[in-house]
């Protein structure tokens, strides 16, 4: 089943969600993503790094978001 997963802060430090809402424009926490495997795990530095330079997880960045 697909599910709408909502990014949780709890990964990101809060210098790391200031900084990402002054680049982006918007919280993290409103982004989100459909999954039928879970919720992306960004403890992992290259989900982490990809999220924080381009705005988007990189699942989302594969279908053209």
């Amino acid at each position: 089943m697909i599910k709408t997963i909502f990014i949780s802060e709890r990964y990101f430090t809060k210098e790391e969600l200031d900084s990402f809402r002054i680049n982006h424009g918007y919280d993290i926490k409103e982004i989100s993503y459909s999954s039928s495997e879970g919720e992306i795990d960004f403890n992992i530095p290259d989900q982490k790094e990809f999220l924080l330079k381009y705005g988007t997880p990189k699942i989302l960045a594969r279908f053209g978001y």
